[in-house]
């Protein structure tokens, strides 16, 4: 069997680290009967950066790294040509593969394509339009295809909610994730035993858009500040949306001019960012909008205790581990924060089971499932062909 890889639509961040991890774990001894070769087909910045494997043929074409334009007139009049003389299925890791080979197994990413309450808080036209537009090439896609993955069971049941896929085979699989992240739980102080000169570090890892709420966050610190409350905040995370950055820099001038107790790092690489999980004490995750948060199972991992948002699917995956609060409402954030910090013993049971808990999700795992229900989707299809 041949099985291809639709990453013509990767650019950069989790989809990487996801192809990455899944073929580095992939193992010939577990599938070398059925599975002849993957081809994998992307642009070059991308296959690059995948591991070198047997049987694995990294396939690119002019279309796929020029602009935008050229790549979709590509994948809707030309892909399939090649696909057909190459794979016997086709795994669209982006889900929205727009040609007419089939079978196709699609999987679920980005929750933003159905969440009409988050869409709405973007405000901007352009951006809507662009999310309903890749909202529409995923409702063909999954329409076209004869298996579905999802990362979280909350995605599979909100977008069998909105889409009429329920004769479809799904499955739910997990994402991974890295060991390295994999700490032990700091001996968890009163709030008494912090000071100006040493201050409790909250740390919130993530990219800038309205539905992260990092202004109610922000605010929400500046709060325990004024009572005289010793916090500090640090960001990490890229502007992905310049309103809300505008927005968050305006915050900063307001509240925090001198970065005296907020301090925005910006992008970090990965091993940055884990230097700074070694340095915090307590973990913030304000999203009103994820499919299976891997920023929230590294926080897990990380043995610091978590305050995050209730909206799922982060309780799906936190459960009891974390002081939850509404992420719209700056007095939320600021009454979970305050619990988290006169809670030292709580918070000690919670990073305990926490890192039992992220214990069942590992990249392996992930790979295998992965590619044995692209198998059985493959040997479905054609027994009933």
């Amino acid at each position: 069997m041949r099985i291809g890889i639709d990453a013509t639509n990767v650019g950069g961040g989790g989809g990487i680290t996801h192809l990455k991890e899944i073929l580095s774990y992939f193992s010939q001894d577990d599938f070398s009967v059925t599975i002849s070769r993957i081809v994998i087909f992307s642009s070059d910045t991308v296959l690059k950066q995948i591991p070198e494997i047997q049987r694995l043929e990294k396939i690119s074409f002019p279309d796929l790294n020029s602009g935008l334009f050229s790549r979709v007139l590509f994948q809707i009049f030309k892909f399939d040509k090649h696909i057909k003389s190459s794979c016997d299925i086709l795994f669209s890791v982006t889900g929205d593969f727009l040609g007419n080979f089939t079978p196709v197994v699609g999987m679920s990413r980005n929750m933003l394509l159905y969440d009409r309450s988050a869409l709405n808080e973007i405000g901007s036209f352009k951006e809507r339009s662009r999310f309903y537009l890749n909202f529409l090439k995923q409702k063909r896609c999954f329409k076209n295809s004869v298996g579905l993955i999802f990362i979280s069971s909350y995605a599979k049941r909100e977008i069998n909610r909105i889409l009429s896929i329920n004769g479809k085979n799904q499955v739910v699989i997990h994402h991974g994730i890295s060991t390295k992240f994999i700490g032990k739980v700091k001996v968890q102080e009163s709030i008494d035993n912090y000071s100006p000169n040493k201050p409790f570090r909250f740390l919130y890892v993530s990219t800038v858009h309205v539905y992260k709420h990092h202004v109610n966050v922000v605010r929400a610190l500046a709060a325990l500040k004024l009572i005289g409350l010793p916090v500090e905040l640090h960001l990490v995370g890229g502007i992905i949306f310049k309103p809300a950055g505008d927005q968050l820099m305006n915050c900063f001038k307001e509240l925090d001019p001198s970065s005296n107790f907020i301090i925005y790092h910006g992008h970090q690489p990965y091993d940055e960012i884990e230097k700074l999980y070694q340095t915090a004490d307590g973990i913030i995750f304000a999203s009103s909008c994820e499919n299976m948060p891997n920023i929230l199972i590294e926080s897990m991992a990380s043995g610091l205790p978590i305050a995050c948002s209730n909206y799922q699917p982060m309780p799906e995956f936190l459960e009891d581990g974390g002081f939850y609060f509404d992420p719209k409402s700056v007095k939320s954030i600021e009454k979970a924060l305050l619990e988290l910090l006169h809670s030292p013993k709580e918070r000690y049971t919670m990073c305990v089971e926490n890192i039992e808990r992220v214990k069942k999700y590992s990249w392996e795992k992930t790979s295998k499932e992965t590619f044995q229900f692209i198998i059985d989707q493959a040997r479905k299809y054609n027994v009933q062909k």
